[in-house]
C-alpha cells in the first residue's frame, strides 16, 4: 500500500495511538521514574468501607505519611539506600530508593475521621469507612 493509499490511513488507528501516548505520559513512564509506581496498591471496596492495600517492604510505619483529602488517599515515605561495607563494589543495584508520594482517587467518599490503618509483614492497609451518602439504598417500589 501506498501512503496515499486511503486504506492504508485510519483515524482510529491514530486515536489508539494518540491515548497509548497520554497514558505512558500520566504514568510516569516516559520519565524513568520507578519511584512513581512506588508502592504497589491495590484498592478494594465494599457496601462499608474502602480498603488499600500497599507493599512497603522493609520501612518502618513511624516513617510512613498517610492523609485522606477530598476522596483521595496519599501515602508518602521514603525508602533508604542499603549501607554495605564501605570497601563493597556493587555488582547489581536494582532497588529504588529515595522519597516517594502515590495518590490514589478513592471510588467513593469515606469518612476521614475515621480512617485507621495497619502495617505488618511489610504490608500497609488503611481502613475507610464509607460515608453514609454514598452508600446504596435500596428503593422501594410501589405498586398502583
Amino acid at each position: 500500500m501506498y501512503w496515499n493509499d486511503p486504506r492504508a490511513w485510519s483515524p482510529f488507528d491514530e486515536l489508539r495511538s494518540l491515548q497509548r501516548e497520554m497514558n505512558r505520559l500520566f504514568d510516569g513512564v516516559d520519565r524513568g521514574d520507578a519511584m512513581s509506581r512506588f508502592p504497589a496498591l491495590n484498592v478494594w471496596g465494599n457496601e462499608d468501607q474502602v480498603v488499600v492495600t500497599a507493599e512497603l517492604p522493609g520501612l518502618n510505619p513511624d516513617e510512613i505519611d498517610i492523609s485522606v483529602v477530598d476522596n483521595q488517599l496519599t501515602i508518602k515515605g521514603e525508602r533508604k539506600a542499603d549501607k554495605p561495607a564501605d570497601d563493597a563494589v556493587c555488582h547489581r543495584c536494582e532497588r529504588d530508593t529515595g522519597h516517594f508520594v502515590r495518590t490514589v482517587r478513592l471510588p467513593y467518599s469515606v469518612e476521614n475521621d475515621r480512617v485507621s490503618a495497619k502495617y505488618e509483614n511489610g504490608v500497609l492497609c488503611v481502613y475507610m469507612p464509607r460515608h453514609e451518602a454514598s452508600k446504596p439504598k435500596r428503593i422501594e417500589i410501589k405498586a398502583s
